[in-house]
């Protein structure tokens, strides 16, 4: 009996046990598991570091050591109390730093940057578990940590050398630490993989791009751990402050916060990537456009993909719209040679977008190309160029450009590119009035003309402008001037800008000062004409070699025509946020897009000056006969042709007649009509004259008849159907060429057409002509908008004959290929009598014939086209 009482007493002191333990291990998973043990976790696995805090205002010290060669500074910014979390928002900061001699300031630089927050996992009571940076108040926001490097002057420095570091913005709190770099080198054992994971690892920590995107120089400093940390002058609590910073390695990844700005396909936006095929790219896509309240997805897109190519040819793909969700992928097959590749989002929402491909295949300059072998795959992006331009508007100062008073007439060319800022496309949306006003030295109005930009949008362009508050726009009606530069969030894309629109102005003899005003707010880039040296030349890679149809828009120039201007006010206008910078992409696009106006009028023949010697040519004439021109028929023996005999006809019908050779000479020749003889004659010269008696009116059948070889002969009457031959008077050109007076009858442009005879079709490289206008020295119309500017020296192409040959009449034989170059005087000549220089180069010695008639053009009231070449255009050259 004992021992069953203490078999049980043991039974159930064992249970008794089990359960203690297990309530003390529930009670240690539930405290381990709890809010208070993350955070406590959170902060244990988290790096501690010490920073200086840097208001508004506060500046702090640090001495520099005699052979420091560039500093890295190390920054935080804390958000003003209240801010929300969201992973799509970017932050803008700045940094001044000042670097001081004893007596003399040695350096004096400005420094931005963007940030984010990266953090994940909420907790119920508002903790993250994962956090980039973040501090013990859990109500104080730090953003993620950036670096800025600074490149000291080279010793030897006057000593002592002190940095001054202050923010640049008037809002927001900066931490920041300063490390320097000296010669002092790492010890031997150091392993290169190392130095390239540490590398990876601060890449990833401080910029936006990836760390295969770094040129290899700066690869090899983010490498080297040459740094050593730097402290504060002065005392603590009175010269400086400080922050302890908590900081992880956690960071979201591109594509769910999509750091950069070129990685967004605005709606109805579009992004150019130039790249080299055959190659295959992957196009991935995806929209953070919000679900509906429903839950239904709200679709985003379409995008439709066109690759262009060197010779015109465009292939394309269209891809459906999207939902909001996970990213998806596109297999684009790009043809051999050099293709533009273009995203168009037609869709409303905003899209995000990467396209990956091989590094060997994309075709951008050196600085944006990675150091990186030829087959590893990363993200292509858009060659984008920056243009400085500033905004005029109801809310901003008038644009005042001053002038040389010593100007020569190429000069006084003024050329103006305007865009509209935040254009929509919107139906009904209003173009901007553009007023130009010309002074004198007294102030004294010389001229007024306007312009009106166009609200169409630009769909590979936009503009990079400073933050204003309240979301306007620079120079608005409501536009308050800032008086500083501020530190805000900058998450909006840049804005968009119309199509530019685009006009040149001979400013008037004695004009000192331009004044520009817009009715909305406009950019304006303003340029002025330089003659090169040598032509226009491009920049590799962006070549003309082997371009067909196609030509590179807004591709950089070695040589160009047109430099820009900057306003004399430029310091007002950047103090009130009117200086930005516009974003155009280099991309290929076809030619022949600008518009030009077709020929009208009467046909005028014009004469060269002189007495040159002259011919009469017969060219086939196709259709029915002009009533100002004499047509003829072409007769050969044993072939009938119809011919056309008007009564009006005055003159008898005459043949003029060619024999090859001597053989046929004292042979007969019969002229058949209608079956019938009508006259007959005997062959005593190779060329000759026959009249024949008058002919019946009306249409008639005539044939030649005879035994002879070799003859041919041409009917001065016109056939009834097919080609004729039309008689043309021409003019001998030698080596000094030819000056031919035009006269221009208004302002309209006219087009001068030189024709030129050449015994062969063909064209060769150097055959040209050299036209010269007024002998380089026209007179032009002052104070007028053009869309475009004549040159007053060119040479030109001689191209090679596209229509049927002529005959020299008597020599029917012979065979004359005519070959055409068109000379426009734009709408910017003056009326009245303008004299054109034609000179040939490269045709060797043989005998040239030419001449020269003209059409008129009706003024043009339509708009400017958008320029070429980021506004050098081939054709602006004076």
């Amino acid at each position: 009996m004992k021992t069953k009482s203490r078999a049980l007493l043991a039974l159930v002191g064992l249970v008794v046990t089990l359960g203690l333990i297990y309530a003390a291990s529930a009670s240690v998973v539930k405290s381990a598991g709890s809010t208070t043990a993350l955070r406590d976790d959170k902060f244990a696995r988290a790096e501690r570091l010490v920073f200086y805090r840097l208001k508004p205002g506060e500046e702090m010290r640090v001495k520099v050591p005699s052979d420091a060669e560039e500093l890295r500074v190390v920054s935080h910014l804390m958000l003003p109390e209240g801010t929300t979390y969201g992973p799509e928002r970017q932050y803008q900061y700045g940094l001044k730093v000042l670097l001081r001699g004893p007596d003399q300031v040695l350096m004096e630089k400005p420094l931005f940057t963007r940030t984010r927050q990266s953090k994940a996992q909420p907790q119920e009571d508002g903790t993250w578990l994962q956090e980039s940076a973040f501090a013990t108040d859990p109500n104080v926001q730090v953003t993620d940590e950036r670096e800025f490097l600074v490149r000291l002057p080279p010793p030897p420095r006057p000593e002592p050398a002190v940095i001054y570091l202050k923010p640049a913005g008037i809002h927001g709190t900066l931490l920041v630490r300063v490390y320097v770099r000296t010669q002092r080198r790492l010890p031997l054992l150091s392993s290169q993989r190392a130095d390239d994971l540490r590398a990876e690892e601060r890449v990833e920590r401080t910029t936006f791009l990836p760390f295969e995107k770094l040129s290899a120089a700066t690869r090899h400093k983010l490498a080297e751990e040459k740094w050593e940390r730097l402290s504060a002058e002065g005392e603590a609590g009175t010269d400086y402050f400080i922050e302890p910073v908590y900081r992880t390695p956690f960071r979201l990844p591109l594509v769910e916060v999509a750091e950069s700005a070129q990685e967004r396909l605005g709606a109805g936006s579009a992004v150019a990537l130039n790249v080299t095929g055959p190659t295959q790219a992957v196009l991935w896509l995806w929209s953070t456009t919000p679900d509906t309240e429903g839950g239904t997805p709200t679709p985003a897109g379409p995008v439709t993909v066109r690759a262009l190519g060197p010779t015109g040819a465009e292939h394309t793909w269209d891809l459906p719209a999207l939902s909001s969700g996970a990213p998806v992928s596109h297999v684009l097959d790009v043809p051999e040679g050099l293709h533009t590749l273009s995203l168009h989002n037609v869709g409303k929402e905003d899209l995000r977008y990467t396209v990956e491909g091989p590094a060997g295949a994309w075709l951008a300059p050196d600085e944006l190309r990675p150091i990186a072998q030829p087959d590893a795959r990363i993200a292509w992006l858009p060659d984008t160029r920056r243009t400085e331009a500033f905004v005029t508007g109801p809310g901003c100062a008038t644009l005042e450009l001053d002038l040389d008073t010593n100007m020569d007439s190429a000069g006084r060319l003024l050329r103006l590119d305007a865009r509209r800022l935040g254009v929509t496309g919107a139906a009904g949306e209003k173009a901007s009035d553009l007023l130009l006003t010309v002074l004198d030295a007294r102030g004294k109005v010389m001229d007024q003309t306007r312009m009106d930009v166009a609200a169409q949008p630009a769909t590979f362009e936009s503009a990079d402008l400073p933050q204003v508050p309240g979301q306007l726009l620079p120079c608005s009606e409501a536009h308050a001037a800032a008086t500083g530069a501020s530190t805000g969030e900058v998450t909006d894309r840049p804005m968009p800008v119309s199509v530019p629109t685009s006009a040149r102005v001979f400013l008037p003899a004695g004009a000192r000062k331009v004044r520009l005003h817009a009715s909305k707010p406009t950019a304006v880039f303003l340029s002025t004409f330089l003659q090169p040296q040598g032509g226009l030349a491009g920049l590799a890679p962006y070549l003309d070699d082997g371009l067909q149809g196609v030509r590179w828009r807004n591709a950089p120039l070695d040589r160009r025509t047109w430099y820009p201007l900057r306003p004399a006010n430029v310091t007002e206008l950047t103090r009130r946020g009117a200086r930005l910078e516009l974003l155009s992409q280099v991309r290929l696009e076809p030619e022949g897009l600008e518009t030009v106006s077709a020929p009208s009028g009467t046909t005028v023949v014009l004469k060269p000056l002189g007495s040159p010697d002259t011919q009469e040519v017969l060219e086939p004439v196709q259709g029915a006969a002009d009533a100002t021109r004499a047509l003829s028929t072409l007769l050969t023996p044993g072939r009938a042709v119809r011919t056309h005999f008007d009564v009006r006809s005055p003159s008898r019908p005459e043949l003029r007649l060619s024999l090859e050779g001597a053989e046929g000479l004292g042979s007969e020749v019969e002229v058949v009509l209608d079956g019938e003889p009508v006259h007959r004659w005997t062959l005593r010269s190779t060329r000759a004259r026959e009249l024949l008696p008058p002919l019946p009116p009306g249409e008639h059948e005539v044939m030649l008849r005879t035994t002879v070889e070799g003859l041919t002969a041409t009917l001065n009457r016109p056939p009834v159907a097919g080609s004729g031959l039309g008689a043309r008077t021409v003019y001998r050109m030698n080596g000094e060429g030819l000056s031919v007076p035009v006269r221009k009858p208004g302002p309209g442009a006219v087009t001068v057409n030189i024709v030129v005879y050449t015994q062969q079709p063909e064209s060769g490289p150097q055959q040209r002509l050299s036209v010269t206008l007024d002998n380089g020295q026209p007179h032009r119309r002052s104070g007028v908008l053009l869309p475009r500017v004549t040159r007053a020296e060119r040479v030109l192409p001689l191209p090679a004959s596209s229509r049927a040959p002529a005959t020299p009449a008597g020599r029917p034989q012979a065979r004359w290929y005519a070959r055409t170059v068109s000379v426009t005087l734009g709408e910017d000549l003056a009326p009245g009598l303008h004299h054109v220089r034609v000179v040939p180069q490269g045709l060797g010695d043989a005998p040239l014939w030419t001449r020269f008639f003209m059409f008129g053009h009706e003024s043009s009231e339509q708009p400017t086209q958008e320029w070429n070449r980021t506004g050098w255009e081939l054709e602006d050259a004076l």
